[in-house]
């Protein structure tokens, strides 16, 4: 499924917070996993000397490497196939580039909780792979959200994979990934359609407010119904469950349904209907991914550049 996995590291405890659920992949897949830091230019760059610039280099480098090293030590006494890389460059563009040549098929990062990403080093990555990259990525939370404090040595299992679907062929490349993530880890398998919910109606006076369910309401309900069932009789294991969820938003559907499910890792197509694919304009994946707290695996379409 994945044969390698890749871990950015920029040396604080929040980007490691990735590693658990990184090494609980990596041991359930028997992929490679490679960490990887990538040295950026230095602030003053422009006043150094071709030589205070290269002994700049070396001096970070170094560093880089023993703090890599050791991360891989403890993981290769796991049984876990580790390589190390300490890249030079733009942080996105030398991790893509590295993936693609290494043949990476999934990246796994830490974001910063409810609410969006880190804004610095790990932000500006995430945004970057979420628009461009070639890899899927998969996007963990701190197991408490605050930096620092992450789950540390905690192994994370997904016992409930859940799948948003909006009835489009791009939504439904990630049912076969879901798929065989919930079976690895003996998983169930959840899918979600979001229609929208009907309009309430309150009075000034106070009175409770009236549901106006009509009958193109009623229609759609029906109408996703019946797409969701039809997906679950083509057939698979695990034989996932359906769930039509109603909100005024797709993305608030979606994050409800999920925690009303249980569901522990959303798993998304990056293309779909309404611009899933331009996920740092305000898309509905991007409203998904910087609304929840779950883990989300974000998947490329076979046809994905």
């Amino acid at each position: 499924m994945f044969p390698s996995l890749l871990v950015p590291l920029d040396g604080s405890s929040f980007s490691e917070d990735a590693l658990p659920a990184a090494r609980r992949l990596a041991r359930l897949l028997e992929a490679r996993l490679h960490l990887v830091h990538v040295i950026r230019p230095a602030p003053d760059a422009d006043l150094k000397s071709p030589q205070q610039d290269l002994e700049w280099k070396a001096q970070i480098r170094e560093g880089a490497e023993t703090y890599l090293d050791g991360l891989a030590t403890e993981l290769e006494e796991d049984g876990i196939r580790v390589t190390t890389a300490v890249l030079e460059g733009g942080v996105p563009l030398a991790l893509d580039g590295y993936v693609k040549r290494s043949r990476i098929p999934l990246v796994v990062m830490t974001t910063h909780g409810s609410g969006g990403f880190r804004r610095w080093w790990l932000g500006s990555v995430a945004d970057a792979i979420l628009r461009k990259g070639s890899a899927h990525l998969l996007l963990v939370r701190p197991w408490n959200g605050a930096e620092g404090e992450g789950e540390g040595e905690v192994e994370r299992d997904f016992h409930n994979v859940v799948v948003p679907l909006d009835g489009s062929a791009e939504a439904e490349a990630a049912l076969f990934p879901a798929r065989q993530l919930a079976r690895r880890f003996g998983s169930s398998l959840s899918l979600v359609r979001v229609v929208p919910a009907p309009l309430e109606l309150t009075s000034i006076y106070g009175v409770a407010g009236v549901r106006m369910e009509g009958e193109g309401h009623r229609r759609r309900k029906e109408e996703a119904t019946e797409y969701l069932a039809s997906v679950v009789a083509r057939g698979g294991d695990p034989v996932p469950e359906s769930h039509v969820a109603e909100a005024s938003a797709a993305a608030e559907g979606v994050i409800q349904a999920a925690r009303e499910m249980e569901g522990d890792l959303l798993v998304l197509s990056s293309h779909g209907r309404g611009g899933l694919s331009r996920m740092v304009l305000g898309s509905v994946a991007d409203k998904i991914i910087r609304g929840t707290t779950l883990p989300v695996l974000v998947v490329r379409p076979p046809e994905d550049p």
